[in-house]
């Protein structure tokens, strides 16, 4: 292990963080964007009070998932050492 090559061990380390990572964005998405249109469909009048703030916190949890798939992502890199 002189060349600086990853053992195998490590490079499950990399693949749970990019994995928890990803997870997590996953859980984020649903709750912030799928719950509300759930939500929606089952209580109108509950969301057309709010539609703005509803909207931006939809497009907030979107664009927080997205992100933490893409470090997700960028953390596999590490793999190709």
């Amino acid at each position: 292990m002189t060349d600086g090559a990853l053992s195998d061990a490590k490079k499950e380390q990399i693949k749970l963080r990019a994995t928890f990572l990803n997870n997590i964005g996953i859980g984020v998405i649903l709750i912030g964007v799928f719950t509300p249109i759930v939500r929606a469909m089952y209580e109108p009048a509950a969301v057309s009070r709010d539609l703005v703030s509803i909207g931006g916190t939809m497009a907030v949890c979107f664009l927080f998932g997205g992100a933490l798939h893409f470090a997700g992502s960028w953390i596999l890199r590490g793999l190709s050492k």
